[in-house]
């Protein structure tokens, strides 16, 4: 049986490979447009950091104080790769550590904006994981995520994400360019065709992701916790006491923007 997926390496990979200016300013302009204020002087939290890149994105935009934690520490050092390409400000700091260890956590000083994209859904316990991770939202504070939509679909991809962990580095990449056939270059029209290659193309825009880590992370990401919008904010609001100021669906993953201990109306629930 074949090593288990690595998020870690599959950012460190990313990292050497498609790191670049582009790229931080593509993640800084996305990042801002959706949390809606300036992180300019603000604590930021970056929970399940990657490669580090949004971190590096919430520094530029000018947080005081950054602090990345992820549990692989392939991702860890991808991170402070990316600080040390940054300078190595004393501002940021990167730790390995789960979400689901309280004493871990209880070291990590709440943030005004803790941010967690695509992660608390791989970590084997969801509502663990999301509640550990608001509890670092400092009052007043916004909490940022992204959660794997769940549909009908969801239990066929539990099988994929099953098969991809446990299936040799050559069956992976046939897995992988089978996703990536079926998905966006199996011919409906020549127009479909061609939006889908100018997409691929164009994937850097989106938060600075690559594309080909993106499928491996997709196909790989284990465990495999979705949840739908409503379970979510239901969650947030009704055990944690946040208030929803916006959602947005996507491809695969919704994105989520609560806010702790304010009155602020609810925002709106906007399509990609």
């Amino acid at each position: 049986m074949s090593e288990g997926f690595s998020f870690g390496r599959n950012w460190d990979r990313y990292v050497l490979e498609h790191f670049s200016e582009e790229r931080v300013e593509t993640s800084k302009r996305q990042l801002l447009e959706f949390l809606g204020v300036s992180i300019e002087g603000k604590s930021f939290l970056d929970i399940g950091c990657g490669s580090g890149i949004h971190s590096l994105a919430a520094h530029r935009a000018g947080a005081a104080r950054i602090v990345s934690v992820d549990v692989d520490p392939f991702s860890v050092r991808a991170a402070r790769t990316v600080r040390e390409k940054a300078g190595s400000p004393p501002s940021w700091e990167v730790y390995e550590g789960s979400v689901l260890d309280l004493n871990f956590m209880s070291r990590i000083e709440p943030a005004e904006i803790v941010y967690s994209w695509g992660v608390l859904h791989h970590t084997g316990n969801l509502w663990e994981a999301m509640g550990n991770a608001a509890g670092k939202v400092l009052p007043g504070g916004l909490f940022h995520i992204a959660i794997y939509e769940k549909t009908a679909e969801s239990p066929y991809w539990t099988d994929v994400k099953r098969r991809y962990n446990s299936a040799s580095p050559a069956r992976r990449r046939l897995m992988e360019w089978s996703y990536v056939y079926r998905t966006f270059l199996r011919t409906k029209s020549p127009a479909y065709l061609l939006r889908n290659l100018r997409y691929i193309r164009d994937y850097r825009k989106l938060r600075g992701m690559a594309f080909w880590t993106d499928v491996r992370d997709w196909l790989g990401g284990w465990p495999y916790e979705p949840a739908t919008a409503e379970e979510v904010t239901g969650f947030c609001e009704g055990s944690l006491g946040f208030s929803t100021r916006k959602v947005k669906t996507g491809e695969a993953n919704i994105e989520y923007l609560f806010s702790r201990g304010t009155q602020a109306g609810r925002g709106g629930h906007e399509g990609k």
